[in-house]
């Protein structure tokens, strides 16, 4: 008997090995196949699209107008030395709050007491200078208010008496100015100068400001201009995050401006918190009757019109709508052309930004 050529013995060998491989591999992926398949079942149990929703009816619908404006004090002045002078003395700082009368600076004043005193001892020579002329006009012994008005005003203007009056007036009211003292009650705000520079009669000693109550002036479009009138509450809402409060329209200019924009005022108290040229948002609401109203997440975007689902028998129904007007939470809408949306309709406002119509919904 023949041996087989070693050659050929390792090919044989490697054909056999080849083939029970790829047997082993077949029958082990025959019988996985359903163990896998039942395990991705039971893995991925179907989806529920859980909805909340809400009945709609007619009911007055709440437009809202908005606008942005800046705080402005209504008590509010710039204060000026009258005096060229030395500055002696600035007992208060910026934002510290003061009283109608109290100093906020004061002069070197020597030079204008001498003046005063000098003044008023003008004064009293004058005086005797007229008595001796009325005693040579043979007025002794009488009030002044007896004395005929020809012959007093002679007296006056002989004796030099209505010149001093104005000297000494003037003195008076030179040495008064030599302290700048507050007009009302406010917060004092940009003082610079420092005591012993000289007064800088050309710029404000400083600013006081009245913050117990604000004027807001704010832009409405034309188009929104009839929406509003003079007594009509507004919402004054700080940009900055203090407290929003209620204000109201004083003012309405009665023309429209080169880019379309009728300019409001209103006026409000402040609630606290609130600074000269603060940013403000304002509010102008206005109760429309009758109007379909739905919450703002009810509304979709679909082929860039605006939809809204409505639920029946836990079916959401794709219904295209009209958005007449709009607020911060709110929609009042329409049925578009060719849909239907009537009063007491149930509408879909959770988890709808991914729902089909006629979708298969349950109600959370």
């Amino acid at each position: 008997m023949k041996k087989m050529k070693p050659a050929l013995t390792q090919t044989f060998t490697l054909r056999i090995f080849i083939s029970i491989v790829i047997s082993t591999f077949v029958f082990s992926c025959k019988d996985s196949t359903p163990d896998e398949t039942q395990s991705e079942h039971d893995a991925l149990p179907e989806e529920k699209n859980l909805v909340e929703t809400t009945v709609i009816q007619r009911e007055n619908f709440t437009r809202e107008i908005v606008s942005n404006g800046k705080l402005a004090a209504i008590q509010k002045a710039e204060l000026y030395f009258e005096n060229q002078g030395i500055i002696e003395t600035i007992p208060v700082k910026n934002g510290q709050t003061v009283q109608r009368g109290a100093t906020l600076s004061t002069l070197q004043n020597d030079d204008y007491k001498f003046s005063f005193e000098k003044a008023k001892v003008g004064l009293e020579s004058a005086e005797i200078e007229k008595m001796d002329d009325l005693l040579s006009m043979g007025y002794k012994d009488v009030e002044e208010k007896d004395v005929p008005q020809d012959h007093l005003r002679i007296a006056n203007i002989r004796s030099g008496y209505n010149q001093a009056v104005l000297d000494f007036e003037e003195a008076e009211r030179v040495l008064k100015n030599a302290t700048l003292k507050a007009p009302f009650s406010g917060k004092v705000e940009g003082v610079k100068q420092k005591p012993y520079e000289k007064v800088n009669q050309s710029e404000p000693f400083c600013t006081l400001i009245s913050d117990k109550q604000f004027t807001i002036e704010f832009p409405l479009l034309e188009t929104e201009f009839g929406e509003v009138q003079v007594g009509q509450q507004v919402t004054v809402i700080p940009v900055a995050g203090a407290k929003s409060t209620k204000g109201e329209i004083t003012e309405i200019n009665p023309r429209i401006d080169e880019n379309g924009l009728v300019w409001i005022k209103a006026e409000v108290d402040n609630p606290g918190g609130y600074l000269e040229g603060m940013n403000v948002k304002v509010s102008i609401k206005k109760a429309i009757p009758d109007q379909l109203v739905v919450p703002k997440q009810a509304v979709v975007l679909r082929q860039n019109r605006e939809v809204l689902f409505r639920y029946t028998g836990g079916i959401a129904y794709w219904t295209y709508i009209n958005v007449l007007d709009e607020n911060e939470n709110q929609y009042s809408v329409e049925a578009a052309e060719g849909a239907a949306l009537e009063p007491g309709d149930t509408v879909i406002v959770s988890n709808n930004l991914n729902l089909a119509h006629e979708s298969e919904v349950e109600m959370e």
